[in-house]
């Protein structure tokens, strides 16, 4: 096999993989981020896998548009930017703004995906998954515009953005209805978010669930 071949296999296994890598970035950024983040004290992994869930994100989502992977990269350059010289305001005045006009329009663009698909395919399944792991992350953006603008809107998590696995973990722990009570909104923007975000999960995996059982059904029906 020669240097050309390789690369086209290469190229092909990336291209039928992109919601495996996606999700492979936004798991790192769940359980390798906060571990190497406790031993390192740095935030370099946390942009790290960022950038990883920028690049494969836009990829994913197969716009067909150059300028949304322009925008990709401009994101992850200005991320890097952002973690090397400037501070938390900044951080929360436009950074944290940018990711989450990102995330939403990433997530609009795989829900579309999903509705338009004939056939339910791990690759499908891989996209819902995703979608619903996107919501928790753009939560967990919010919890902390909402935290650092109404300071002790959640008394628990430090407002700076050193704690942002803090949002994560609340943000999550939010969205599925798990509740721990460890963590609590004690201010009106700040609780009506989380309430908001509670009954988006619920919802999301209600409706997904059906419409994917139903593409299955119609598919299947549609073989036989």
């Amino acid at each position: 096999m020669n240097t050309s071949d390789l690369q086209k296999q290469i190229k092909r296994f990336t291209l039928r993989n992109l919601n495996l890598f996606l999700l492979i970035g936004i798991f790192g950024l769940f359980f390798i981020s906060p571990a190497l983040e406790s031993k390192t004290g740095k935030e370099f992994p946390e942009t790290i896998f960022f950038t990883i869930i920028f690049l494969a994100a836009v990829v994913a989502v197969k716009a067909g548009n150059n300028r949304l992977l322009i925008a990709a990269v401009f994101f992850s350059a200005y991320i890097w930017f952002d973690l090397l010289f400037l501070g938390d305001n900044t951080r929360y005045n436009l950074t944290f703004f940018l990711l989450i006009i990102y995330f939403v329009y990433i997530v609009i663009r795989l829900i579309f995906k999903i509705i338009k698909t004939e056939n339910v395919t791990p690759d499908v399944i891989m996209e819902a998954i995703n979608i619903y792991l996107l919501i928790g992350i753009v939560g967990a953006l919010i919890f902390g515009i909402i935290n650092h603008f109404i300071p002790g809107s959640i008394p628990e998590i430090s407002s700076d953005t050193r704690h942002f696995n803090d949002y994560l973990y609340f943000s999550f722990v939010t969205l599925t209805t798990l509740g721990y009570g460890d963590i609590s909104p004690v201010k009106q923007l700040a609780q009506s978010f989380a309430v908001t975000l509670a009954i988006t999960g619920q919802f999301y995996i209600t409706i997904v669930m059906a419409f994917l059982v139903s593409k299955f059904i119609t598919s299947n029906t549609k073989e036989n």
